[in-house]
């Protein structure tokens, strides 16, 4: 019998590779968005360039962000994919923010606009069965306008499930907006809703900001959040802020297996630097972060 067959026979402990089952995506727009002075900063560049990029830096791919008001041919973007490999699991709304939209206004005419924009994006992604994030585009938020919220979200969800899409409500610090602040104030909406096109998704520098703790945040969501926004409070991504980073990455991670997390992630860009530079290192500590060593017994036997 040889060495390894004993060690079988006896059931030793071997360390084993858990992978989180996560792609791995990058803030995308279109040029224009650098004028717009958006909170972050992203990859931009034409639909081709943006696909090869992310694949040429380590990434599965991009988190899209189009103009609300010129949303691509979806055929443009399946090309500029196709080409590269690249996939597009998710379409952010949050341009819709700062292009001076909102799903809740107090001005009708905005709202309605708002809203044909929000599902225009929901059609958009449809096409891939890609998901569609609902943060900032929802506002600054406007007291005592929960029944508006229900009829707008009811309405999207309804246009979702039409559509192939599924919206994913982005809980937000109160410096973002004054509505829907927690997870577990998401989580009550979902709940309320109850459309399998209306779920949730998280995001760091929420849970860093207006939760009682991530641990608590991340365990809020039940499992059902199938993306997440990774960046520190200071908009740096993982893997750069060094000793200046005020997220604890291992654990957060840790988390997130522990509860079954599983679907896309996306990464902002480094504010300042050689984009392409940071962008692979982050790419680089994810695919490390994301591969954690088990003890997990095997109990195998010779036959």
């Amino acid at each position: 019998m040889t060495r390894r067959e004993k060690r079988l026979r006896r059931g030793t402990p071997r360390k084993i590779l858990t992978v989180l089952p996560v792609s791995l995506c990058l803030f995308a727009s279109t040029p224009d968005i650098v004028d717009l002075g958006f909170i972050v900063k992203v990859l931009t560049g034409d639909l081709g360039e943006l696909a090869r990029r992310a694949v040429e830096w380590g990434y599965s791919g991009i988190e899209f962000m189009p103009d609300p008001e010129k949303i691509p041919e979806p055929a443009a973007m399946e090309r500029a994919l196709k080409a590269t490999g690249a996939v597009m699991p998710v379409v952010n709304s949050g341009r819709m923010g700062v292009q001076g939209m909102a799903l809740l206004h107090e001005d009708d005419g905005v709202q309605r606009k708002s809203i044909a924009a929000f599902k225009r994006m929901l059609d958009f992604a449809g096409y891939f069965q890609a998901r569609v994030g609902l943060g900032v585009a929802r506002g600054k938020g406007i007291p005592d306008r929960s029944q508006l919220a229900n009829d707008v979200f009811f309405e999207l969800a309804q246009h979702a499930e039409y559509a192939g899409s599924v919206i994913m409500l982005e809980p937000a610090d109160p410096g973002v907006t004054a509505f829907i602040n927690t997870m577990d104030e998401a989580m009550a909406w979902v709940r309320r809703i109850e459309s399998p096109a209306f779920s949730i998704m998280l995001d760091t520098f929420q849970l860093a900001e207006a939760e009682p703790s991530i641990e608590h945040g991340i365990r809020a969501a039940r499992g059902q959040a199938e993306h997440i926004h990774l960046y520190d409070p200071s908009r740096w991504p993982p893997g750069l802020a060094g000793g200046n980073s005020r997220l604890d990455w291992p654990r957060i991670f840790a988390l997130l297996r522990e509860t079954g997390f599983h679907g896309s992630a996306s990464v902002v860009l480094a504010p300042e630097g050689d984009p392409a530079e940071a962008a692979r290192k982050t790419a680089s500590f994810l695919s490390h972060a994301l591969t954690s060593p088990s003890d997990v017994l095997q109990n195998a036997e010779a036959r």
